[in-house]
Formats: structure tokens, C-alpha cells, sequence
């Protein structure tokens, strides 16, 4: 049914709190920010004032081209790569130099992100001690879990843009969209982990309850196809 009532607000609030919690200052004395692709330009505009503001010397923008949700329309999202769509965002932001920016352009998923990177980085003769990763808001947590298999010696912070639940959505990004992006991420951090894409991470009883919610109240555009959104290990009284 998609009901944007209260009771729907209120339970994706509850996810965007769990999947958010992660994130932190960037502050200074990082080596890199990884900037994921996706969708929402903000993260662009975001990584430029983290470079501006110290936060590290180098910029790594990563993502091919992406794919639209929803509709008929699956095409490409942006007439070239993710990566190089935001570092061009970044750029008109506030100037950056083009020696702070590498650009990885062949990443398809959040895995890919960051091993591509970490490859590019490390052929760039950039191997980090300290390393920031910002995507959208919501993606704080899977950004660190995957960061942790797929990116494991540098000590990670996620940074991001910020405004809360109520003032991401825009005429871009409905909130029905978000919704259900916040329960497939929920999806995600349980699937990836037992694929071994991704570390597993503690997720409560009530963050998968109103996950569950969300999905009978017709939030499930964003799910895996084929897996239930919690999977066996991860049922009720499990607290993981």
C-alpha cells in the first residue's frame, strides 16, 4: 500500500538512525577520501568540502556509469562515469586541483569500490594508513563493512552529508525511494555478509522489525530478488 503516514515515517526513521549511526567527523590527517558513486550529487559537493576543510590530500572518486531504478527506464544514469560525474561536481563545488583526484571508472557495486580503489590507489604509489569513505547517509554502515573485507589496512571513518531522515528527500529523491532503499540496505548487510562480500554486523530485533513492517507495507523496490529480507541466521531472538 506505500503509506507515507506517520507510522511509515516513523519506522524508516528508525532504520536511517541505525544504518547513519556510524558516521563521524572526517577531521584531518587521513591519506585519502573514497568517494562512492551513486545516484545523489550531494556526496560530491560533500567530498569537496571534506578536501577543502583537510580532511586528506586526495580525492578518489569511484563508479562507472550506474543504473537508474524504478520505471522503464534502466539505462545508464549519467551520460559518462559515476566517478568522473562527481569529480566534475566536486570541482564546480570548489576548486580542487587535478593532481588531489584519481578517478576509478569501472566499478559496479560497493565491493568493487572499494577493491578497484584500493588497487588505484595503491598503483598511484598511495598505500593509506587512515582513510575516509562518504557515500549517501544511509549507506554508513555497508560502506564500513565492505571497507572492512575489501579494503582491510587502513583505519576507516565514514563522513557525510547531513540534514537527518526528514531533510534528505527532494523532488530528486522521494521518500518513498529512500524507504526503500533503507530496507534493501538492511537486506544487504545480512545477504553480503553471508556471501562474504561484506563483515557481518549486529543488527537488533527491532531494526529488522521494522524492516519487516516496511516490506508488508509495500517498501521492497530495493530488495535482493530471491532472499527473504532476514535471512535463517538472522531470526527472530538472534540479535545479529
Amino acid at each position: 500500500m506505500r503509506e507515507l503516514d506517520s507510522t511509515t515515517h516513523a519506522l524508516a526513521e528508525l532504520l536511517w538512525d541505525f544504518h547513519t549511526h556510524p558516521a563521524a567527523d572526517a577531521g584531518t590527517g587521513n591519506d585519502l577520501v573514497l568517494v562512492l558513486g551513486s545516484h545523489d550529487l550531494r556526496v560530491a559537493d560533500h567530498a569537496a568540502r571534506l578536501w577543502h576543510a583537510g580532511a586528506a590530500p586526495l580525492l578518489v572518486f569511484s563508479g562507472d556509469r550506474g543504473r537508474r531504478t524504478g520505471g522503464d527506464d534502466h539505462g545508464p544514469r549519467w551520460p559518462e562515469s559515476e566517478a568522473a560525474t562527481f569529480a566534475r561536481a566536486a570541482r564546480a563545488s570548489a576548486p580542487i586541483p587535478r593532481d588531489a583526484v584519481l578517478l576509478e571508472t569501472r566499478a559496479t557495486n560497493t565491493a568493487e569500490n572499494f577493491h578497484l580503489a584500493r588497487d588505484l590507489a595503491a598503483t598511484a604509489g598511495t598505500r593509506p594508513r587512515r582513510a575516509v569513505a562518504t557515500a549517501k547517509p544511509y549507506m554508513a554502515r555497508r560502506a564500513l563493512a565492505t571497507a572492512a573485507v575489501h579494503w582491510p589496512g587502513p583505519h576507516w571513518t565514514f563522513s557525510c552529508f547531513g540534514g537527518g531522515y526528514r531533510a534528505y528527500t527532494t523532488p530528486e529523491h522521494s521518500p518513498a525511494e529512500l524507504i526503500d532503499f533503507l530496507v534493501g540496505d538492511l537486506q544487504r548487510l545480512a545477504v553480503y555478509a553471508q556471501r562474504g562480500w561484506s563483515a557481518p554486523v549486529d543488527i537488533p530485533d527491532r531494526v529488522w522489525q521494522a524492516g519487516e513492517r516496511l516490506c508488508a507495507r509495500g517498501f521492497t523496490g530495493h530488495l535482493v530478488p530471491g532472499e527473504s529480507l532476514r535471512p535463517a541466521q538472522h531470526g527472530p531472538g538472534s540479535g545479529t
